[in-house]
């Protein structure tokens, strides 16, 4: 099972895999632009980190990374 964490005090994406590899990496590209992350979520071996501007309520882009914590880059929700 993968597990994707964003620490917004630090602004650091961590991704826990099955096998008990741990990644940490800071992630200014994120929010960058003056977004915010509104949550983390998991699809297959994907880490979505949904991010939006810091006036909205609700998410506007997602922010892709592969289990590896490398960036696949984002898309518009």
């Amino acid at each position: 099972m993968l597990l994707g964490t964003w620490n917004d005090r630090t602004g650091e994406l961590t991704v826990d895999r099955c096998n008990g590899q741990k990644y940490v990496r800071k992630q200014p590209s994120v929010t960058a632009g003056g977004h915010k992350v509104f949550g983390v979520e998991v699809v297959g071996k994907e880490v979505h980190v949904l991010t939006g501007g810091r006036t909205n309520q609700r998410p506007s882009r997602r922010v892709i990374f592969t289990d590896s914590n490398n960036y696949r880059g984002s898309r518009g929700l």
